[in-house]
């Protein structure tokens, strides 16, 4: 029965490892100045922010909605979804909208749909561990394999020599693939309640002082 379990958890592992990953130093502004890696996977819902103007008569904003590609030493890449623009006048008037990707202004999106963003670009972002919020693409796989192989035991277990069913083996392969899909479950209700979305902040004072304030690493000075 171990042996059946680990074969499916190895087969999900490899089926997860493929992707290419994106890392970054940043550093702690606000505080300590303690620092860590920003790890984003392909895949992954990505939100980032972008405070376009701040004066006193205007304050415009922008959140782009997508999926993360990949990246290179000083800039990110993302299938962009949907833009969220937002304008706040001073005298209290705001005015939200929701673009999608096809509807937005910028004539080079139209047809891909791909963005880039410079670090220095990057005033806020948000991003989920994967995209569906399972630990690194590793249990989707196994769920998948669970059930198929749950709804094939009765076939695998037949023995057509005899002419019937093989009971102790239908047991051990429909037990062996129940076992394995209850643990996945089990793994994605725990991540989603103690893993949720990252949110990092690179603007001083924006979006709000309640997000702590990092700055990319070597990255060019901010505009």
């Amino acid at each position: 029965m171990k042996k059946f379990i680990f074969l499916f958890l190895t087969l999900g592992i490899l089926s997860g490892s493929e992707a290419q990953n994106w890392e970054a130093r940043i550093q702690r502004v606000s505080g300590n100045s303690r620092e860590k890696t920003l790890k984003l996977k392909p895949e992954m819902k990505l939100e980032v922010g972008r405070l376009l103007t701040d004066n006193d008569s205007l304050k415009e904003y922008n959140y782009y909605h997508g999926i993360f590609l990949g990246g290179t030493a000083d800039s990110i890449r993302i299938r962009l979804k949907e833009v969220k623009t937002n304008s706040v006048f001073t005298n209290g008037i705001k005015q939200q909208s929701t673009i999608p990707v096809k509807y937005f202004s910028a004539v080079p999106l139209r047809d891909s749909g791909f963005m880039s963003f410079a670090l220095p670009e990057i005033d806020y972002l948000k991003y989920s561990k994967s995209k569906k919020n399972d630990p690194g693409g590793i249990v989707e796989p196994v769920i998948y394999l669970s059930l198929l192989t749950l709804f094939l035991s009765p076939v695998i277990s037949y023995d057509y020599k005899e002419g019937e069913l093989n009971e102790e083996r239908y047991t051990y392969w429909a037990l062996g693939s129940t076992l394995a899909l209850a643990t996945c479950i089990t793994a994605i209700i725990t991540i989603n309640a103690f893993d949720g979305p990252d949110t990092f902040r690179f603007k001083a004072g924006w979006p709000g002082t309640h997000i702590k304030e990092w700055r990319f690493i070597n990255e060019p000075e901010k505009r």
